[in-house]
């Protein structure tokens, strides 16, 4: 797929319901083409918890998935919370298969996620 046929990714950065929590809503598809920017944005994060909502993300590519290790490191380097929310079947499946889906915290909605970190 040529990086003019793969559709845009939009983020929105988000305040939490309490302080310190910081939410990254994505909306498309994540993938190699077009995932720097998301990418970035976790790398620079320094919020207490950092919560990434895959509702409006219909599917990631493995260079996704490895920023999203990336980050599960970092967090744990930095002794910062992270969570995965909202993700889809296809998704949750890519999680599962490529053997992280037990590593990376993930929650169904933000309230158990906020709840939870």
């Amino acid at each position: 797929m040529d990086k003019s046929s793969t559709p845009p990714v939009r983020i929105e950065v988000l305040a939490g319901s309490r302080p310190g929590v910081v939410v990254l809503k994505i909306h498309g598809p994540l993938e190699i083409t077009n995932f720097r920017e998301f990418e970035e944005l976790t790398r620079r994060n320094e919020s207490p918890i950092l919560i990434i909502d895959l509702a409006e993300v219909p599917y990631i590519d493995s260079a996704v998935l490895g920023s999203l290790v990336a980050m599960h490191v970092a967090c744990a380097r930095n002794q910062r919370k992270y969570a995965l929310i909202n993700a889809n079947q296809r998704i949750q499946n890519m999680l599962t298969v490529s053997g992280v889906g037990e590593v990376l915290i993930s929650f169904a909605t933000l309230a158990a996620a906020e709840r939870s970190l």
